[in-house]
């Protein structure tokens, strides 16, 4: 479905609206909130698919784009790890 995020966590999933820039930041807060909360969770949105995991402190490695060390989220888009910021950007 275009425009509409399915996130996926142990124990059941989550669709939201991802078509405006408003949508698309309410998406970042519900996945920053399930991965917090369950370790991982997977994201589909106008077929393409990343996974969102909470790191720990001695696994953190740089993101892709911008060679900042990661937060505690990292989002895995294309093979590539990214953090929160280009993450966002990358996501449209």
């Amino acid at each position: 479905m275009k425009g509409v995020a399915r996130i996926s966590f142990q124990g059941g999933a989550l669709f939201v609206p991802a078509k405006t820039p408003y949508d698309r930041e309410v998406l970042f807060e519900h996945l920053d909130l399930y991965a917090k909360r369950h370790g991982t969770v997977r994201v589909e949105l106008n077929r393409r698919e990343w996974t969102v995991t909470k790191s720990s402190v001695g696994e953190r490695s740089l993101c892709a784009d911008c060679n900042r060390r990661l937060d505690a989220l990292t989002y895995a888009l294309g093979g590539r790890a990214l953090c929160a910021s280009c993450a966002r950007r990358d996501v449209k």
